[in-house]
This record gives structure tokens, C-alpha cells and sequence, in this order.
């Protein structure tokens, strides 16, 4: 058979691709709510042969090849109605390959609605071993989604090719729709149905999903089991525990189990899964079964096992029984023939002594567990059995002969192993560490008292010690501190007599700088004024003898001059009157003492010119000698009063340089 690709939604209304959903169940609620057997009419296949249309001749219309598509008749399935939708020469995402759908028709639902479904397209070969299948697990709903199937269901040139077998004499091919509605979670599908999933995904349920799962918790199992402390610790709880909690444990919802199922085996992208977790269901289906049920009409054999399901008491019992080894020897062989043979076999051998059993009550929607021997051993013995049968089942039965009888019984194994698997990860092993714990808290408790005891005795002997060298600490700080004290004290006045020297000592030097001080000031003062009269005495004897010279120099120029002018009154006439008074305005100038040389020339040369009076030049020179007399006492009173400045000031800063 071929293998499916992943079916993906396509709109029938447009062109464009559209995006698929993840399907859902469109009923969540309880498993006990949807005890009813799978309704034959939820199931349902359909054949539509149709003749191929011939492909567009000119190179204009290959543009629209995509656009070429057929429908066929409507069929009802599940109280929906159906179609298929065919591309010849391919959809939009393919054209070299055939392209089909499966589209329900919406004409009767009320907006909103939405169906999931299982199906599979097929495209029939002349040789039925050849024909291509391709299963799909989508939800329809609305128009975007209202299509699912596959754009590369079959190439082209493989499937217009006469020798291969797809098309028949009159140049049609044969499609298969096959539809069943899933109404709700968890509901198993048709038997027919199931059985064409077992021809295409027995040995891939078997290998890719039973016997991993089964592989990963024996692998669990055998930490606990493998470790001869922590299995004796365990069988040490179970035994300890009583059986009113030993069936409180035991116990498990439905709803669990399948959930734990679904989300192990159940995936929308692998089709094998839905045969996977669909025979779990088929299995929980049966053990929810409130009617009388024969056991012989509910019994399997599979590998050493024998599982039945029968109704005893309150619900409905699921039993298995490993058979003993002289019963498995003559079993072993059977496991190649039909179910009807293995049944056979199974009653047969059921009346032999059985090693081990298991029994699981559904009631109510919940699962408990009868065998109170030690739950870890029971639990690992069952899925060594089951990974066991498993492998038996691949080895013997081909794919051909299983009509799935045996995966069924196989079901029913792999639902108690899920059952017992909720179990032990839901209550037996939370309460087991719960128990080790609160048995590790008593022992940490008990150990913190006796640790607390031994400190308490060992710090009281610490007490005692302790005081006691306090004690004589205390003796020998009393005579260290006495010591000290004294040594303080004496080192205390000592320090105060020193300091005392030293004060005097310093007082004495402040007051012999003072006094040096005081006498090298004065003495500054005494030299400096002895400094000052020298200078005035230099000054006034420069000034004198200055004085002296400039009078002999104006006797000495007088005379010169009168020598000068006397020979001229001698030898010329005089001139008249005005000639004489300028030249004795000249000499009374001459020989006036009050006037300086430069004053003199410049009367003189007055005169001469006829610009000077001999009375006002009289008056002026007086004027002006009192003048410059009284500046020349003004000056020297001024230049006297900032000597005596300068000196006060060198003496202040020579008392501030010398504190």
C-alpha cells in the first residue's frame, strides 16, 4: 500500500489555499456519557468512477489546467452529506500530479457547524495489493475548511500509464471514499474500518508505538525493581499499607486513562496512531459495558495471555491471566493462525492452574484494581508481558491475515497497562514518596533530638568549664587591672610634672624673646633716629654750603657784569636819562642776594628790552623771595614729616617680623 501524506484543507468556493485546523473532538465530555456501541451509520464508503478529461491542446490554456476539477454525487454518511472533488491534471499546488478531496456539503447545516471525521481516499488498481490509500483524521467546518485530501494523491505519467493498471479499458478510474463521523472523544470506529487501518498500519502500531511505550516503562519499572534497597522499601509500604488505602490507590478514572492514551499514541499527522489509540478505546468501550456479557464472546488469547472481559457483580471485570509455562509451550505456535483458532485455544487452556492474574472492575466511569499483592511487581510483570506478546504478535502474524481480532486483544492488554501506568503515576507513587517523606522528616526529627541531647549535655560541660575559667580569668583581669592602675597613676603624674617644666620652662623663653625683642626694637629706633639726624645735619651743611656757592657764583657774575657796563658809561655819552635808570635797575639786580642767578639773567634781559619797572621789579623780587623762602620752609617741614612716617612704619614691621 501506499503510504498517506498529510491531508490538508482545500475550499471547493476559490482559487486560494486555504489553512487547515487541528482537529478536536466536537464532544468533550465524560467517557461514561457515550457508553452507546458505534452507530453503523457513522460509517459508510462510497466509488466513484469517473472517465479523465482529455488535457488542453494549445500552450494558452495549460495557465488554467489548475482550474479543471470534477465532482461527484453527493453521499450521506453520519446524517452529513458528502462529495468528492477531483483535479485531473492537478490543483494549484501541483500540476503533475492528481489532486482529490473530500468535501461535505453544508446545504443542510446551520452556521457554526462543525464535524470530525476519519477517511481515506483511494484510487483502485486492478491489482488490489497496488491500490493507493490514504488516511486522514480532520475537522469540517464552514467554507475555508469544508474540504481535506491530498494535491499529490498519484502522479500523472504513472497514473495515464496503461501497464500499471489505474485506468480500465474505457479510460476511467476508480476513487474510494471511505467516511466515519466521529460524534464523540474517544469513540471507537467501525469494525470494518478498523480492519482496513489493521492492512495498512499493523506492524507500524506494533513497532513504533506499543513497543516503545512498553520499552520506556519497563525501563521505569526496573530502577525501582532492579535496586534490591529501594524494592524492599516499597514492598516494606505496600505490605504496611491497609486495604481500605490499598483500593484507594488502586483506582483510576476512565477519563484518565484515555486522556493518558491520547496524548501518548494520538497524533493528527500520523495515521497509524488512530489505529494505535483507536483499539485502546475499542477495549474501554468494552469494559464499560453495563449488560450481561458471556465470557466466552469477550475472551482473547494473546501470546501466554489470556484476557477476558466478562460481567461480574457491580460493572464489568477485565481479567488477564498468564498462563504457565507447560500451557504457553503448546501456545506458542498459534499465535501464526486466525483469531477464531487463538480463541479456541484460549478456551482450551484456561482451565490450566494460571501463574499470575489480574483483574480490572469498571464501574461508574472508574477502573480499580483487585490484586493486593505487591503493585510494582504485578504492574512490571504486565508489561513485560505485554512487550513480550507484542513482539510475538510481529514476529508471527503477517499484516495480510489480521482482520484485528488480535490487535483488539491486544488493546485490551495495553489498556490495563495504561490503567495500571495512571496508577502507580497518580496515587502509588505520590503516596510511596509521600511515605518516604514523612518517614525521612521522623528520621531527620529523630536525629535533630538526639543531635540536640548531645549538644545540650556537651554545651552544658562547656558551661561548667567555662565558669570556671571565667572565674580565674576574672581573678587575673582584677590583679592586671590593680597593676595597671597604678602604673597609669604613676605614669599619669609623671606626664603632669613634665608638662608643668615644660609650661614654665616655655613661659620663660616667651618672655626672654619678649624683652629681646622689646631692646632690639629699641635700639632699632635709637639707630635709626641717630640716622635721621646725621642725614638732616648732611642735608642742612649740603644746603648751606650750596647756598654759598650760588652767592659766590652771583658776586662773581655781578661783578662781571658792572665790569661789563662801568667802561661803557666811560667811553660813550650817556644817551639820556632812560639809558642810566636801566643800568642801575641792572646793578641794584646784580647785587640784590635774594634773587638766583636765573632770576637775575631773566631781569636782566627784562630790561634791556625796556619791559620792567625798577619799582615793581623792587616789589616783585621781594615778593618772590619771601616766596620761595616760605616754600623752601614748607618743603623741608614736609620732607622732615615722612622721614618720621618712614621710620614709625620699619618699626611696626620690625615688631611684627620679630613676634
Amino acid at each position: 500500500m501506499a503510504a498517506s501524506s498529510p491531508a490538508r484543507a482545500y475550499d471547493s468556493g476559490d482559487d486560494e489555499d486555504p489553512v487547515g485546523s487541528e482537529p478536536a473532538a466536537p464532544d468533550s465530555g465524560s467517557f461514561e456519557g457515550h457508553l452507546t456501541s458505534p452507530d453503523t451509520t457513522m460509517y459508510g464508503q462510497f466509488t466513484w468512477t469517473v472517465a479523465l478529461p482529455a488535457a488542453p491542446a494549445d500552450k494558452d490554456s495549460l495557465a488554467d489546467i489548475s482550474k479543471i476539477r470534477q465532482f461527484s454525487d453527493v453521499f450521506e454518511v453520519g446524517s452529513y452529506e458528502w462529495k468528492l472533488e477531483m483535479y485531473p491534471y492537478g490543483d494549484s499546488q501541483s500540476d503533475k500530479t492528481l489532486s482529490v478531496f473530500l468535501c461535505a456539503v453544508d446545504r443542510k447545516q446551520l452556521p457554526g457547524w462543525s464535524q470530525t471525521a476519519h477517511y481515506q481516499i483511494a484510487v483502485v488498481n486492478r491489482d488490489p495489493s497496488k491500490t493507493s490509500t490514504h488516511t486522514g483524521y480532520d475537522i469540517f467546518r464552514g467554507k475555508r475548511d469544508s474540504a481535506w485530501g491530498w494535491s499529490k494523491l498519484i502522479n500523472l505519467s504513472k497514473l495515464h500509464d496503461a501497464s500499471q493498471g489505474w485506468v480500465d479499458d474505457d479510460g476511467k478510474i476508480t476513487l474510494q471514499a471511505t467516511v466515519h463521523v466521529v460524534t464523540h472523544e474517544y469513540m471507537p470506529v467501525n469494525r470494518t474500518y478498523r480492519k482496513s487501518l489493521c492492512g495498512l498500519y499493523y506492524e507500524r502500531v506494533l513497532q513504533s508505538y506499543f513497543e516503545p511505550f512498553l520499552k520506556d516503562e519497563l525501563q521505569r519499572l526496573d530502577k525501582l525493581c532492579g535496586n534490591s534497597v529501594l524494592h524492599k522499601g516499597f514492598s516494606d509500604f505496600w505490605a504496611a499499607l491497609p486495604d481500605a488505602k490499598k483500593r484507594q490507590l488502586l483506582q483510576i478514572t476512565m477519563d484518565e486513562v484515555l486522556l493518558n492514551v491520547k496524548a501518548r499514541l494520538f497524533s493528527r499527522d500520523q495515521p497509524a496512531t488512530y489505529l494505535a489509540a483507536d483499539v485502546i478505546f475499542k477495549a474501554a468501550h468494552d469494559c464499560s459495558q453495563s449488560s450481561a456479557l458471556s465470557e466466552g464472546a469477550h475472551r482473547s488469547l494473546v501470546g501466554c495471555t489470556s484476557l477476558a472481559v466478562v460481567s461480574g457483580g457491580e460493572g464489568t471485570v477485565l481479567r488477564l491471566e498468564r498462563l504457565t509455562a507447560e500451557a504457553g509451550s503448546g501456545l506458542s505456535s498459534l499465535v501464526s493462525r486466525n483469531p477464531e483458532q487463538l480463541t479456541a485455544a484460549g478456551d482450551a487452556a484456561g482451565d490450566d492452574k494460571s501463574s499470575s492474574r489480574v483483574m480490572l472492575r469498571t464501574h461508574g466511569g472508574v477502573m480499580r484494581m483487585s490484586n493486593s499483592a505487591n503493585f510494582v511487581d504485578v504492574f512490571r510483570a504486565q508489561v513485560s508481558d505485554a512487550l513480550d506478546n507484542v513482539r510475538a504478535l510481529v514476529k508471527h502474524l503477517k499484516p495480510q491475515s489480521c482482520d484485528g481480532t488480535c490487535l483488539e486483544a491486544m488493546g485490551r492488554q495495553m489498556l490495563a497497562v495504561f490503567a495500571m501506568c495512571g496508577m502507580y503515576i497518580t496515587n502509588v507513587h505520590p503516596a510511596y514518596h509521600e511515605k518516604l517523606a514523612l518517614q525521612l522528616q521522623e528520621d531527620l526529627i529523630r536525629e535533630e533530638e538526639e543531635k540536640n541531647q548531645k549538644a545540650h549535655a556537651k554545651k552544658a560541660k562547656q558551661a561548667e568549664k567555662k565558669k570556671k575559667q571565667q572565674e580565674a580569668k576574672a581573678m587575673k583581669k582584677a590583679e592586671d587591672e590593680e597593676v595597671k592602675k597604678k602604673a597609669e597613676d604613676e605614669e599619669k603624674k609623671r606626664k603632669e610634672e613634665e608638662k608643668a617644666a615644660a609650661k614654665k620652662k616655655e613661659e620663660e623663653n616667651v618672655k626672654k624673646k619678649a624683652e629681646a625683642r622689646r631692646k632690639a626694637q629699641e635700639e632699632a629706633e635709637r639707630q635709626r633716629k641717630l640716622e635721621l639726624e646725621e642725614e638732616e645735619r648732611k642735608r642742612r651743611e649740603d644746603a648751606e654750603k650750596a647756598a654759598r656757592e650760588e652767592q659766590e657764583a652771583e658776586a662773581a657774575r655781578a661783578a662781571q657784569v658792572v665790569a661789563l657796563t662801568e667802561p661803557e658809561e666811560e667811553e660813550e655819552e650817556p644817551s639820556g636819562s632812560e639809558e642810566q635808570r636801566k643800568r642801575s635797575q641792572m646793578a641794584h639786580i646784580m647785587r640784590d642776594a635774594s634773587l638766583s642767578p636765573v632770576e637775575r639773567q631773566a631781569r636782566i634781559q627784562a630790561i634791556l628790552a625796556g619791559k620792567v619797572d625798577v619799582m615793581q621789579h623792587s616789589g616783585h623780587s621781594q615778593g618772590a623771595a619771601q616766596k620761595r623762602s616760605h616754600q623752601g620752609n614748607q618743603g623741608q617741614q614736609q620732607q622732615h614729616q615722612q622721614q618720621q612716617h618712614q621710620q614709625q612704619q620699619q618699626q611696626q614691621q620690625q615688631q611684627q617680623q620679630q613676634q
